[in-house]
């Protein structure tokens, strides 16, 4: 099989581990994190925040290595430890390309059959498989079946076609089975899998609840595929290959940052696991001066500047399981005139604008407590697992002060020793909401009875999926609303489009301590920063701001947008008020929350009027 190239963020977020795949001649499925090969050549990524916290939620022990990049393609290395990522052939069930007619039938009632075969019978010629054909003596091109099996709990195996097909029969019946289809309509009723002795069963049963029996547990991803004694209790259920519900990522990302500007600190923090494994060693100064990824960095410190810049930090340490959240928030929103430092190789740089130069004009002077420029930053994303069928929370879904790592997805391998993440560089915009004003405009009478219906949109929704739900607060929902508004107008300002943008939304549930903010920035992988069309748009937020809350007031699909509620249409889109494509739906790379909670008469009086508006 020829190699088969993906982009970084495409193995990490769409073709992970357990995705199933197609190439130009198979169907496969990505191998869990035992198939991933460096080739003996890879450098963890550093991000002391996260680490503590996946091996605390995830309950990692201290055989939990870190963060490492997806294997990067070698173009020169053709043996057979080259880097990349294994593939294994699934489904194994095929249909042979070249159907037989059936006789005597007109073209309005035709039917066409395709032999049915298994993996085990078809031959290899260099990367393609083909089914020798016992009459013609011909080698036959095969497709793999359209259909698998899965469960909620993310197991994978082959639809039982056989067994299914001679339920209540022969089941030890070994005659050909073909896949029959009539007419062009694609009916489930009119699709079947019928064997030479009579036997069939209908698509239209395979979708019957329980109709297919109890997942077997089977992980096809995963070495050794089965363990002896696993069971499942879920349902299996019949998946297309190619539907959207077929594998949902679970990542968490984080935003590194500095606390400080003191950049033998930084430094540090930017290469915090290798300096970790060699703090042991009497000389580790003097190793680290001699490896070559640290070599260079450390060179304009003194040895003395080393040591005490760990000791100090050391004491610094408010304990590994914060919300990384938190941490960004206090971080930018410290008022510090320079956040970071300005160099190629730092995480982060960021310059709170003086106020006086804004020339805030109600209500934002009162809005805004501050606008940073984020000149450079680094966001690190990290894969921990995955669902089917069904998607896992969003990372919004958790309190600023609290974070909970949805661990009920499928693993990426048997003994998790690492996980794969990967880093993109950007800039962005981080505004600084003045708690006083959200506190004054959340308290009012009208803004608390629609928090309450939004409260119970969240419950239904939770409910729908079985989970537990997350009530983000009101101020949640407005602050989201206002980042989509902003992002679609920065599109148009900035140069770049709404899809490249990305929204971090910081707001405090109730008896927590109040941080409020919002973050729109841009990121790419292996890029060393971008070109600051997005970040130079700090100095004109105020006017950006204006004229994005005011278009907010009409949308193109009003009256009809503006009368839906959230909460109360308990049926359709609990998680949506006044909010359409139209108007503050986003593309859903941008938003942190799959264009949930969003109601654009949080902010402004819409068409059919809105007493909870913040912006009156």
């Amino acid at each position: 099989m020829p190699d088969t190239t993906q982009s970084f963020s495409q193995l990490l977020l769409t073709y992970g581990p357990g995705a199933m795949l197609d190439l130009p001649d198979h169907a496969v499925v990505v191998a869990g994190l035992q198939g991933w090969h460096y080739g003996g050549q890879w450098l963890p990524i550093e991000e002391q925040r996260l680490v503590p916290l996946l091996r605390q939620q995830l309950a990692l022990g201290s055989e939990f290595e870190g963060l490492r990049p997806p294997p990067k393609q070698d173009e020169d290395r053709h043996d057979d430890r080259r880097p990349g990522v294994d593939v294994m052939v699934f489904p194994t069930w095929f249909t042979v390309e070249e159907p037989e007619q059936s006789a005597g039938q007109t073209p309005a009632t035709s039917e066409t059959r395709r032999r049915m075969v298994e993996f085990e019978h078809l031959q290899t010629r260099g990367d393609r498989l083909s089914y020798p054909d016992p009459v013609s003596g011909k080698r036959l091109g095969v497709n793999p079946i359209r259909f698998v099996g899965a469960c909620a709990k993310g197991h994978l195996e082959d639809v039982d076609w056989r067994g299914l097909a001679h339920r209540g029969g022969d089941r030890a019946c070994r005659k050909p089975m073909f896949w029959v289809e009539r007419g062009v309509s694609s009916d489930p009723s009119d699709i079947s899998v019928q064997c030479t002795c009579g036997a069939r069963v209908t698509m239209a049963d395979l979708y019957k609840p329980k109709f297919l029996g109890t997942c077997a547990a089977f992980s096809p991803w995963l070495m050794p595929r089965y363990v002896s004694g696993e069971s499942c209790s879920e349902d299996l259920r019949l998946l297309p290959r190619s539907a959207t519900n077929t594998y949902f990522a679970q990542t968490v990302t984080v935003i590194s940052l500095t606390r400080t500007d003191n950049r033998v600190r930084q430094t540090i923090e930017e290469h915090r696991q290798t300096v970790e494994s060699l703090r042991s060693l009497p000389n580790f100064v003097q190793v680290l001066r001699s490896l070559p990824q640290t070599k260079g960095p450390f060179a304009p410190f003194s040895d003395e500047e080393i040591i005490n810049a760990l000791a100090t930090m050391a004491e610094d340490n408010d304990g590994s399981s914060t919300n990384p959240r938190v941490a960004e928030f206090d971080a930018l929103a410290s008022g510090a005139p320079v956040i970071g430092y300005d160099d190629a190789a730092a995480f982060l740089f960021a310059e709170t604008l003086d106020r006086a130069t804004l020339s805030l004009s109600p209500p934002w002077d009162q809005f805004l407590a501050g606008i940073v420029k984020v000149s450079r930053l680094r966001e690190v994303t990290c894969l921990y697992g995955f669902t089917r069928l069904e998607p896992p929370p969003t990372s919004a879904e958790s309190e600023l002060d609290e974070i909970q790592l949805n661990v009920d997805g499928a693993p990426l391998s048997r003994e998790v020793r690492w996980l794969p993440a990967i880093e993109q560089f950007g800039e962005g915009i981080f505004l600084h909401v003045n708690p006083d004003y959200i506190r004054q405009w959340r308290d009012r009478a009208d803004v608390i009875i629609r928090a309450d219906e939004l409260h119970r949109g969240e419950a239904h929704e939770a409910g729908h999926f079985n989970r537990p739900p997350r009530h983000l607060g009101v101020a949640y929902w407005a602050l989201h609303s206002l980042s989509h508004a902003l992002m679609a107008e920065l599109a148009m300002e900035c140069g770049y489009p709404i899809s490249s943008l990305k929204e971090r939304i910081y707001a405090s549930g109730a008896g927590q301590s109040d941080r409020f903010g919002i973050l729109i920035y841009t990121s790419t992988a292996g890029g060393q920063g971008t070109l600051g069309g997005l970040s130079g748009m700090a100095d004109h937020m105020p006017k950006i701001l204006a004229k994005a809350v005011h278009g907010l007031e009409l949308c193109s699909n009003d009256p009809i947008c503006a009368d839906h509620h959230a909460g109360t249409d308990l049926d359709e889109r609990p998680l949506h008020g006044a909010a359409c494509h139209a108007c503050i739906l986003v593309p859903e790379t941008s938003c942190e929350a799959r264009n949930t909670r969003l109601d654009r008469g949080l902010l402004v009086s819409t068409l059919v009027g809105s007493k909870s508006a913040m912006f009156l």
